[in-house]
């Protein structure tokens, strides 16, 4: 009896520590006076559905390449090793470039959707994004399809925003990349394969 009521209060202490999940607004991840965390676990939830416009299959077309994006949301990613933990809804994506889209002859020029390097482990996304209003995504990108510097397998990373256009139909919008602030390494690559500064229109 004397070593199961040790064992019980161990118990309890364990289950009073396991903080609580909540569902927070997404947007209330971005304040710097948020303090949920400090009492819950939180899930950053999308409730607003703003990520619903950006979700599908975007297109950019220049001569007979097209430029094609494809964007998912992923739900309650977990966060698990942050402090303090959480989990958040994301924007995921990957892109490729096509000669003659959709016809007979059509090839595939580059594609993200390859090994991470040298390695044998896919790329799961190299979208990864948010919304915090129905016209604006913003979020970090890597180019991976470029010359593969094997001190850097993650390719070019890159600052992402997205904007969607008011009053178009289809629905378009600007996609922007740009280099991150800060240092770099020496030989870290800077150069971007994929396009930086063009119009998507909105194909499904």
């Amino acid at each position: 009896m004397k070593k199961i009521i040790p064992l019980l209060s161990l118990l309890a202490f364990q289950f009073c520590a396991v903080k609580p999940e909540i569902e927070v607004k997404l947007k209330e991840y971005y304040t710097t006076d948020n303090q949920h965390g400090k009492n819950f676990i939180c899930y950053y939830k999308d409730v607003n559905n703003y990520f619903t416009p950006f979700i599908g299959t975007w297109t950019y077309i220049d001569g007979d390449k097209t430029f094609v994006v494809k964007l998912l949301k992923e739900t309650k990613v977990p966060y698990l090793s942050k402090k303090p933990k959480m989990y958040r809804d994301e924007i995921n994506g990957h892109y490729k470039m096509i000669q003659n889209y959709r016809q007979p002859n059509e090839t595939v020029l580059y594609t993200s959707q390859i090994n991470i390097g040298t390695s044998i482990t896919p790329w799961q996304t190299v979208i990864l994004a948010s919304a915090i209003n129905n016209n604006i995504m913003s979020g970090v990108i890597f180019d991976v399809v470029g010359v593969l510097n094997t001190s850097y397998p993650t390719g070019v990373r890159g600052q992402l925003v997205m904007t969607i256009n008011d009053f178009t139909n289809p629905l378009t919008a600007h996609w922007k990349v740009t280099l991150p602030m800060g240092m770099r390494g020496t030989d870290e690559p800077t150069t971007f394969t994929i396009p930086t500064d063009i119009i998507l229109t909105k194909v499904n």
